[in-house]
């Protein structure tokens, strides 16, 4: 699974596919920290190339979800933080 939302990259160029490349959860104080890799299309994603972008995200209070697996946590971005983006 991963999202699709068109966003400007740094190099002047979109990345229309984001998938979760890493989840660093913090038990104690209820945070996961999410890193979303941005590849210019899915295709481009499945020829193992390099992310273009990459976005660090915090899901705290509302947003935790403890023990979450990557499916769990798609929903949960598309909630607050790629809003407006597609499953793909």
């Amino acid at each position: 699974m991963a999202l699709a939302k068109t966003i400007s990259t740094q190099f002047g160029i979109d990345s229309t596919y984001w998938n979760i490349g890493s989840i660093n959860e913090d038990f104690k104080n209820k945070t996961i920290e999410v890193v979303l890799f941005g590849y210019i299309s899915q295709a481009i994603r499945l020829a193992n190339a390099q992310p273009v972008a990459w976005q660090n995200i915090t899901l705290s209070e509302d947003d935790y979800v403890a023990d979450a697996t990557r499916a769990l946590l798609y929903p949960v971005l598309k909630t607050k933080h790629f809003i407006d983006a597609q499953d793909a």
